[in-house]
């Protein structure tokens, strides 16, 4: 009898019925899929999911505090990061994260064995040389060190002063990549951005003659561009200035069916940085035998020094979740 009163109460007033992970007006992103920030319940590749407003926590991460949105799953080991982002489509909020205040929400141990790409790296257990090259003019230096990590306890300091003007780390493991389509994550971190000069943080260069691929920017702000190609010597700026005081989740996708450029800063596409053949007539990507991860200006030398954290490539596209 007890039950049945019970049931009769549910029915009358949905009480027995359960919010769906994320939050009502949020919406479950596949891990690895380019899905924008804080956006519900974003799952992470056997790591749980994200809790968004009025949700609940998803299976193995651990739920912010109730009510509010979170920044992201962190992963099942280590628990979600509370954010103080929105739950359908904000801005992530400032989580805490593995070696520093970041606010994208997806630190936590090192995703790179799960992550199913063709190569990730961790840092976790130095650099490997059977895989990077370092790549060091001047007195730039590229270590691995725990002042920062963005996953687990270590990643890649880059460290290039007036003198030096070149510091990077090269792989030609990946390549060549199916379809000569490529894409690259990185999480960056910044404690100061102060050049005006134009920079590079990854390149796929040609030692034949060809165009040499680069991400960078210019003016302290991020950019994609190219050299020695048949478009000549050109640099597109985003609009934002380069985030510093937090970990930023890069990727970018050299794109050879269409040639163009596409980049994602948090898994949401900055749109002023898809150009190609449209904008710069001639313009063809190259085939690609490497790419370098790390800093190089040209000019004026103008110094650099950030973190890099968990290094994936892949011919598919790879998102922050992984």
């Amino acid at each position: 009898m007890r039950l049945g009163w019970l049931f009769a109460v549910c029915l009358i007033f949905g009480a027995c019925t359960s919010s769906p992970s994320g939050g009502a007006s949020g919406h479950a992103g596949a891990a690895g899929t380019s899905g924008a920030a804080g956006q519900g319940a974003t799952a992470g590749a056997g790591a749980g999911a994200t809790a968004g407003a009025l949700g609940d926590a998803g299976s193995g991460a651990a739920a912010g505090s109730a009510g509010s949105a979170s920044a992201g799953a962190s992963g099942g080991a280590a628990g979600g990061s509370a954010g103080a982002g929105e739950s359908d489509g904000g801005a992530a909020g400032a989580g805490v994260d593995a070696g520093g205040t970041g606010g994208f929400g997806y630190s936590g141990l090192s995703r790179c064995a799960s992550a199913g790409t063709l190569l990730c790296e961790s840092f976790e257990d130095g650099l490997d040389a059977a895989v990077w090259t370092q790549l060091i003019s001047g007195d730039g230096t590229v270590t691995v060190d725990g002042t920062r990590a963005f996953r687990g306890s270590k990643s890649l300091h880059v460290n290039v002063v007036n003198a030096g003007h070149k510091a990077a780390i090269s792989e030609t493991k990946t390549f060549p990549i199916a379809n000569n389509i490529l894409f690259a994550r990185m999480f960056v971190w910044f404690d100061t951005f102060t050049t005006g000069a134009h920079f590079t943080m990854a390149e796929a260069p040609q030692i034949a003659a060809g165009a040499w691929i680069r991400f960078g920017g210019q003016g302290g702000k991020y950019g994609v561009g190219t050299d020695h190609g048949a478009s000549g010597d050109w640099l597109q700026q985003d609009t934002a200035p380069v985030p510093t005081k937090q970990w930023t989740c890069i990727e970018f996708e050299l794109k050879s069916d269409t040639n163009e450029f596409h980049v994602w800063l948090d898994d949401v596409e900055r749109t002023a940085l898809n150009v190609g053949a449209k904008q710069h007539a001639g313009f063809v990507m190259p085939p690609f035998t490497s790419l370098w991860f790390g800093w190089q200006t040209y000019s004026n030398q103008a110094p650099g020094e950030f973190w890099i954290d968990e290094i994936a490539i892949d011919s598919k596209p790879i998102g922050c979740a992984r």
